[in-house]
């Protein structure tokens, strides 16, 4: 039976996701080394915030947690509005799933850096995959988004500006990706460009998408 409390508690689920984001992006500290960098930059970067960064890898659990829940209520929300048999739920739901799969990975590669003793030579290859599967979270938070807001404007679930904020958010996620050839600047993985094209957008559309669960639970359009 479909429930209003669990769609509004997924909207809460999705503000607790990002407070434990932020959280865990602020706990290590300092400034990470390049993708490039020195296996002496990486390996004092790690003895220097080894804690810091231990308590960020866990947090990817409860991050996942929350951000699964968060996108099961916006899948809720989405096939109960008219017309909605169109596979973007479901499509939206699959982003979300692999999103969520490809952060615990990049969780257990923190952890096997922290954890182990991985030969000095080798630590630039684990620190460039850990970095770089960054991708893999952007594709699916990328597909996660777009479906959801292509669903929105088709069904009119949501407002029309929360749609075309979320076709923004997809398409500055899409942008973000190209920080691949970058190996510096505005561009690069860590460049502010990146971020806010990715990150920023993608965060402040969580927050909307959060606060139409909590306004919206129960309506199969929003209000």
């Amino acid at each position: 039976m479909y429930s209003i409390s669990a769609e509004r508690s997924a909207g809460w689920s999705g503000l607790a996701f990002l407070v434990v984001l932020v959280l865990s992006i602020v706990l290590p500290g300092g400034a990470a080394p390049d993708i490039s960098g020195t296996p002496a930059a990486i390996g004092n970067y790690f003895t220097a915030h080894h804690q810091g960064l231990l308590m960020s890898a866990w947090l990817g659990l409860p991050t996942v947690a929350f951000f699964l829940w968060f996108a099961v209520g916006v899948r809720a929300h989405l096939t109960r509005a008219p017309g909605a048999a169109d596979g973007l739920p479901l499509y939206a739901i699959s982003g979300a799933i692999v999103t969520a799969a490809v952060a615990l990975m990049s969780s257990v590669v923190l952890s096997v850096l922290l954890r182990t003793s991985i030969p000095t030579d080798d630590l630039p290859g684990w620190w460039g995959l850990y970095n770089l599967v960054g991708y893999g979270i952007a594709v699916g938070s990328i597909i996660f988004v777009f479906a959801a807001a292509h669903s929105m404007r088709r069904h009119g679930s949501a407002s029309a500006l929360m749609a075309l904020f979320g076709y923004l958010t997809a398409l500055g996620g899409v942008v973000s990706t190209f920080s691949m050839f970058f190996a510096s600047g505005p561009m690069s993985l860590s460049g502010w460009v990146t971020l806010l094209l990715g990150l920023g957008l993608f965060a402040i559309w969580v927050i909307a998408a959060s606060i139409w669960l909590i306004r919206n639970a129960g309506g199969a359009t929003a209000a």
